[in-house]
């Protein structure tokens, strides 16, 4: 394990990270970028390659506060969600991953994982990542909340008056409300770029608007979009 630690004359515990990442060349850079972004006072960053050993399982029920695993494929992401279901760590548990399976993200969720991002973060990006999981919250990327959405939400969880959307309509609403534009749409279903024109007539009429524009602020205000 590599340690690095950034203390601040005006906090005397500094909050304590397991940084998780396979190459070194991520432990080096994640651990410089946590150091700058954690603004709630000082940070001592612990890192390691993996999340096997029973030394990091030690580490983490003793020593972390936070731990930061840098997702590079699906063995990973099976091991962070196993380690968490059976740790006993309290420990705020941030995953950084590309383009997860919604399934992954429930189980994350589910096992206590507390923030889901992307593995190339901005500052801000990773600095509410880090205050999510030190608070006890969760924060998605809204990738991760609009597949976890699209994966779990059926158009029978509906209750509003008018005519219930289709689940191709209910897919064709959250691609709107991304501003993709009748083609993109198609291409994205696999479908004609006649047939989304379709669908988007047919949304329209059942939500009783005119625009794109108000089906998008119809499907957030009832809830349909992920917000």
């Amino acid at each position: 394990m590599e340690a690095l630690t950034r203390r601040r004359p005006h906090k005397r515990n500094p909050a304590r990270i397991l940084l998780v990442a396979a190459s070194s060349a991520r432990r080096v850079s994640l651990s410089a970028l946590a150091v700058k972004n954690f603004r709630h006072g000082d940070l001592e960053v612990v890192t390691s390659s993996t999340l096997s050993s029973g030394r990091v399982g030690r580490v983490a029920d003793s020593f972390a506060d936070i731990i930061l695993a840098d997702i590079d494929g699906p063995s990973l992401a099976a091991s962070l969600v196993r380690f968490k279901g059976e740790s006993a760590s309290a420990a705020g548990t941030v995953a950084l991953i590309n383009d997860p399976d919604p399934r992954w993200v429930q189980a994350a969720v589910k096992a206590g994982i507390n923030a889901v991002i992307s593995r190339e973060p901005s500052g801000d990006e990773l600095h509410l990542a880090l205050a999510a999981a030190d608070a006890g919250l969760v924060l998605l990327h809204p990738t991760s909340a609009r597949g976890l959405v699209a994966a779990h939400l059926q158009p029978s969880d509906l209750t509003y008056d008018q005519e219930r959307l289709t689940a191709r309509e209910f897919e064709v609403l959250r691609l709107l409300s991304d501003g993709l534009g009748n083609k993109e749409i198609a291409s994205r279903l696999a479908i004609s770029e006649h047939t989304a024109k379709f669908h988007i007539s047919s949304i329209l009429g059942k939500l009783s608007v005119a625009t794109r524009t108000e089906a998008v602020s119809q499907g957030i205000r009832r809830g349909l979009i992920p917000i």
